[in-house]
């Protein structure tokens, strides 16, 4: 693949990553090729074992702003505090940061480009756990609808504590990631000052800046 369909545009793009993160992405670039995007069923559970309990399968609900969790991993319910799969996803989010996080996804399966985002969560108990959360396009196998295939790993392992689910969520930062160069369309660079939200392409992301990542 030529470096101008990298989906990294500079170094530190993947140096700052959590190591779930760089793995999805190495493994969505390396099935997809020359795509836009590969067939959901292109991407096997040999090609995801490594980070299979962190993965997750995201997609958009038609009739409304917001996503819903086709597929959720073990360990991504485990460190939550409950069961994902089935349910509505960033349902108990604020207002804010749920639209955010949808805003961020719906450039994945609208514009399949990636993205990559961070939250920090607390439990009813205190308990304080940041996070980072990929998302990559992939297309379903009716060759309509594209999904936005997801890891959710904690900066530290919390599984196993239980009963202290997690119950309040802060976006930290999201942006795309570009595999692609497009036309008019801005690459996100930090802003200038802490706890600033900047419009990128205003109609679909806010990126924010600053704050305790985890």
């Amino acid at each position: 693949m030529s470096g101008t369909n990298q989906i990294f545009n500079n170094v530190s793009d993947i140096t700052v990553m959590h190591p779930t993160s760089r793995k999805l992405l190495r493994i969505w670039e390396r099935i997809r090729g020359e795509e836009a995007a590969p067939l959901r069923t292109d991407i096997t559970m040999r090609d995801l074992v490594a980070i299979v309990p962190w993965t997750c399968i995201l997609a958009r609900d038609p009739h409304k702003m917001s996503y819903m969790y086709r597929l959720a991993g073990s360990a991504v319910c485990d460190t939550i505090g409950r069961q994902l799969t089935g349910t509505t996803a960033f349902e108990d989010w604020s207002n804010f940061d749920r639209e955010t996080i949808v805003r961020g996804l719906d450039t994945v399966v609208g514009m399949k480009q990636p993205c990559v985002g961070r939250f920090l969560a607390h439990s009813f108990g205190g308990r304080e756990v940041g996070f980072e959360l990929v998302a990559v396009p992939v297309i379903s196998a009716n060759g309509r609808d594209v999904h936005a295939l997801t890891t959710i790993a904690p900066f530290r392992d919390a599984r196993g504590v239980k009963p202290d689910p997690l119950i309040k969520f802060k976006v930290r930062k999201i942006r795309v990631l570009w595999s692609d160069q497009l036309p008019g369309k801005p690459v996100c660079t930090p802003a200038s000052s802490s706890d600033e939200v900047r419009r990128i392409n205003s109609s679909f992301l806010r990126v924010i800046e600053g704050g305790k990542a985890g």
